[in-house]
């Protein structure tokens, strides 16, 4: 082996798992993959703790065994235009496999049990439910 193909060749098996990576992603949302996206918005009277705390409810929910992906977040500080709607408090996005997963999501005691413990703080929650067709 050439010495610059020897030296070169460690750097290749330290960078493959990136480039491996970048192509899983992609894989992971295949055709049936549901989408589910949930929107909340929080009571206003309720204390900035509270309101910090509420990331909890998403932390329990991450342990129903039938969730691929599961992510949340607060409004991003995008530009103001008429399209968007930046007026929720939390976003949740949780990916399934195919509806016979998100079916038991929605019946999953942790789930049933997470919204029982949380649900006094939010005014309004808006469900949004995707099935990729890639």
């Amino acid at each position: 082996m050439k010495r610059r193909n020897f030296l070169l060749a460690p750097m290749v098996l330290i960078t493959a798992p990136a480039w491996a990576n970048a192509t899983a992603t992609d894989q992971d949302l295949q055709s049936n993959t549901i989408v589910h996206i949930v929107n909340f918005w929080l009571k206003e009277n309720i204390s900035a703790q509270d309101k910090k705390d509420f990331v909890g409810f998403f932390e329990e929910l991450r342990k129903i065994e039938t969730i691929k992906t599961l992510n949340y977040g607060v409004p991003a500080p995008t530009n103001a235009r008429p399209v968007v709607d930046n007026s929720f408090d939390y976003t949740l996005i949780v990916t399934f496999k195919d509806l016979n997963d998100i079916t038991v999501y929605e019946t999953h005691p942790i789930h049933l049990k997470a919204i029982e413990k949380y649900q006094h703080l939010w005014t309004k929650v808006m469900v949004k439910d995707t099935s990729i067709i890639k």
